[in-house]
């Protein structure tokens, strides 16, 4: 079958777009994209906190049997190691329990204070946000976004009771209830 070009009056043949219609298209996917991307990144956030979450609530059950076990509160890592598995990225958490480990397959940095008057506090922050400064030049409201993704929790030795809050860590801190 022979084609003949329909458009006598202009025999050049149009193939492919107009710069005006890659310029529409090109907006039309970047407003998109500046939509849907905050949502993507703060949704991969939530993930990555909900498995740190999982990790620090195990760790009050493992100080409750190692002090059920030899009846003295932990010291270091060896010690609830002793109990069940306290992984971090390198390995079997090692070395005094008052310095942070990084949590397994995680960008958060866990850190456990006490006893104090029989409670324990584990907290959890992201990496990123411990070495963010705490102003910025061009946003002063940089500091309200620090720790947006933290996990704070306590557990009280003497009567079991405890508690896990997770958010920004200045809003967390003091309404965690271990009484």
């Amino acid at each position: 079958m022979y084609y003949t070009n329909r458009n006598l009056a202009n025999p050049k043949i149009n193939h492919g777009f107009s710069l005006t219609e890659l310029l529409i298209s090109t907006a039309i996917i970047g407003t998109l994209s500046s939509i849907a991307y905050p949502n993507y990144v703060n949704s991969n956030h939530g993930a990555e906190q909900s498995k740190s979450k999982a990790t620090v609530a195990s760790i009050p059950p493992i100080i409750s049997a190692y002090i059920d076990a030899t009846g003295e509160p932990p010291s270091t890592w060896d010690d609830l190691s002793s109990i069940s598995a306290v992984m971090t990225n390198n390995g079997l958490a090692t070395g005094d329990i008052t310095s942070p480990i990084t949590l397994p397959n995680s960008i958060y940095d866990l850190s456990v204070e006490g006893p104090n008057e029989s409670i324990y506090t584990l907290t959890a922050t992201r990496v990123v946000d411990r070495i963010k400064p705490d102003t910025d030049e061009d946003n002063e409201n940089t500091s309200n976004d620090k720790y947006k993704f933290a996990i704070k929790s306590c557990f009280n030795i003497s009567n079991g009771a405890s508690d896990l809050r997770t958010g920004n860590l200045t809003d967390i801190e003091n309404t965690l209830n271990c009484g």
